[in-house]
């Protein structure tokens, strides 16, 4: 039976029972468009972490203290092995392949205006933070120095962080806002960065480095949480790493045989951490949804050994007036594969919008479907209704035909 005649029966056989075929199909077609939907957002995450961390430049070094572990906890090294201002001040005095100094502390607080309130990142910054990782002012003004000396407790919003406590009519500017129940002056808001999947970047609230470490980390704190770098260009990132770990060694009094108490990451490692997370998370998700193909092809497999049994007599029929084994087993293969590529191809459809869906409910804001992930979907699609069609296609194949005459 040559492939175009077994496609036209399948398509007969399936079109004269739509509403048993569809119900088949629709396993399938759950399972396609929940793979699609999933892997699109996962994807999307993936390239929007991408492209911000690319728009920081490729010359930039993140240094943070190094992780300890307690219990499978990672626990931040305590001070004095902590990142301190000291450090960021022998950095700008020694380091000769480093054009910039942005140091941060951060912490999770609760920002409240009026009756709104949010839990979001907190950045203690310095002015130099703005060109260093690649911000830009929307409105009103970024920390200034005189803001770092008087320790002043003024506010940068970022763009998302100003639309949720003050909406789209309240001009920001001006206004006091509550940090951890400690009133803020507002003085800019940030042009929006995106989200990055994990972390939406316009819900930080940035405030002076020095108000961040007196009043969430009490007097005399000097601690950070990190210090970007910019290198002088990115064909000296080799050598600013040996530079800044020279200088932090030094500085921390490390002997030879100690290890560092921190760690110096440049852009490519963190986005391959990051992607590698966000990958994991996507594959995580996609297997799951990968069940329901499953099911579909159960159904399949089930709805196949009916339609045997159904067209006992008629196999019976086709086998005596010639059509060999072979042909009956292709016919059914036939079939089985057909509801599935059908129902691949409808999941498809569906998954594509599923994913603009979907996406927003994970956090994200692009959703990203490719030619791989749909190919993967209808490849295995296909491999599901010829798995599972095999069997009742080979029972089918194996019936006697004067048994298969008789039979009522």
């Amino acid at each position: 039976m040559n492939l175009a005649l077994g496609l036209r029966l399948a398509v007969k056989s399936l079109v004269a029972n739509k509403l048993r075929s569809g119900l088949t199909m629709l396993g399938v077609v759950i399972g396609v468009a929940a793979v699609i939907a999933l892997v699109a957002a996962g994807a999307g995450a993936q390239a929007q972490v991408r492209e911000q961390f690319q728009s920081l430049g490729s010359n930039l070094l993140v240094i943070s203290p190094r992780a300890a572990f307690y219990r499978g906890v990672s626990q931040r090294v305590a001070a004095p092995q902590s990142l301190t201002n000291d450090d960021v001040s022998a950095i700008v005095q020694l380091a000769r392949s480093v054009s910039a100094v942005a140091p941060e502390y951060s912490v999770d607080a609760t920002v409240a205006y009026g009756n709104k309130n949010m839990q979001t990142t907190v950045l203690g910054i310095t002015p130099a933070y703005l060109a260093v990782a690649n911000w830009k002012v929307a409105r009103g003004r970024f920390v200034d120095e005189l803001d770092l000396v008087g320790q002043a407790k003024v506010a940068v919003l970022g763009a998302s962080a100003a639309e949720e406590l003050f909406g789209k009519i309240v001009e920001p500017l001006g206004k006091t806002v509550k940090i951890n129940r400690q009133n803020y002056l507002v003085v800019g808001v940030m042009a929006s960065k995106g989200g990055g999947g994990l972390q939406n970047l316009d819900d930080q609230v940035f405030i002076p480095l020095s108000t961040a470490q007196v009043k969430f980390g009490g007097a005399g704190n000097k601690s950070l949480r990190a210090i970007n770098v910019q290198v002088v260009s990115a064909d000296m990132i080799g050598q600013a790493k040996a530079e800044l770990a020279a200088i932090l060694r030094a500085r921390h009094g490390l002997s030879g045989s100690q290890a560092d108490d921190f760690v110096i990451r440049d852009q490519t490692q963190v986005v391959e951490m990051v992607e590698q997370s966000a990958e994991t998370f996507t594959v995580l998700l996609g297997s799951i949804a990968a069940i329901s193909l499953l099911v579909g092809g159960i159904g399949i497999m089930n709805i196949m050994f009916v339609s045997v049994t159904e067209r006992t007599r008629e196999i019976g029929i086709r086998k005596a007036v010639g059509a060999r084994r072979r042909d009956i087993l292709a016919h059914f293969l036939v079939e089985a594969m057909v509801l599935s590529f059908s129902g691949g191809l409808i999941g498809v459809l569906l998954g594509y919008g599923a994913a603009h869906v979907v996406t927003p409910l994970l956090g994200g804001t692009r959703a990203l479907v490719t030619l791989q992930s749909v190919t993967m979907a209808l490849s295995v699609s296909m491999a599901v209704g010829l798995f599972f069609g095999i069997y009742p296609a080979a029972r089918a194949a194996a019936l006697d035909p004067i048994e298969a005459l008789r039979h009522e």
